[in-house]
């Protein structure tokens, strides 16, 4: 059975963690072990959290001293999974939720079926006034896109990616020009490096709506660091892309025949 690691990060989010954990624990798929960060924000997320995890052995609960924020919350969080190169991470944010109780099984499915390195689609908003949208419907990439710095962005929640091919991407790429960890806009520092290595063909499209995406929360990065995004966006359009893998690769960074890894700097 596909061991899956869910990364949930959670900042301002008190009167929703207790939904976003709920929905991980109704799921019926239980080969599962949820990694969640709290930032300190001055309100209750912590304790709701608690609370709605109930005990379960399988929800680890840190709260974070100071303020981290996105990036450096997934790197931790990914760490204390202590996820074998196998193991599949799924990224759930504090103020989301998974649509219904088979989300995962339609994500280790998906893995079994096509043998994917990394998934990506489908959700839904929570805000009546774009349920009749098709933003969280997008379609997948077109069969061999290379240039995905500067092609639609597709990659959406959730989003999730086999342990080996995260080890692969350099740090560096992770934080922004003065080195530190992006605050926001991780989602485009993970995904890019991996859809270049996995290209289409490895990263999998699933058309299934398996998350509610809260776009109601006053909170949403989109709303109060947007500046931020769009130069961090901008930043890593400008960044070397990463080469494509043609096999598995290990979490050394060699190929399963010893060769190096066609990674670029």
């Amino acid at each position: 059975m596909l061991n899956l690691k869910l990364i949930v990060s959670a900042g301002p989010c008190e009167a929703d963690i207790a939904r976003c954990l709920e929905s991980v624990l109704a799921q019926r798929y239980t080969a599962w072990r949820a990694l969640v960060t709290v930032d300190p924000c001055g309100d209750r997320t912590v304790e709701r959290a608690l609370a709605s995890a109930g005990g379960d052995p399988r929800i680890d609960i840190q709260a974070n001293d100071a303020r981290m924020f996105s990036m450096a919350n997934l790197v931790e969080g990914v760490r204390r999974s202590r996820a074998e190169p196998d193991d599949v991470i799924v990224v759930l944010d504090g103020d989301d939720w998974f649509r219904d109780d088979t989300s995962l099984d339609t994500i280790a499915r998906t893995y079994a079926r096509t043998d994917c390195w990394m998934t990506y689609g489908s959700w839904i908003s929570n805000d009546p006034e774009h349920q009749g949208m098709p933003r969280g419907l997008w379609p997948p990439y077109p069969d061999e896109t290379v240039d995905f710095r500067h092609a639609l962005w597709l990659h959406t929640a959730v989003r999730t990616w086999k342990k080996w091919l995260w080890d692969l991407i350099d740090d560096h790429d992770f934080r922004d020009e003065n080195g530190e960890y992006f605050r926001v806009t991780e989602d485009q520092a993970s995904m890019l490096p991996m859809l270049e290595m996995s290209g289409t063909r490895r990263a999998q499209h699933i058309p299934d709506v398996l998350m509610v995406y809260n776009r109601t929360t006053p909170y949403a990065c989109g709303k109060v660091r947007r500046d931020e995004m769009l130069r961090n966006a901008e930043l890593l359009r400008r960044r070397r892309p990463y080469a494509r893998l043609r096999r598995v690769v290990s979490s050394a960074g060699h190929k399963a025949g010893g060769d190096p890894a066609p990674l670029t700097a």
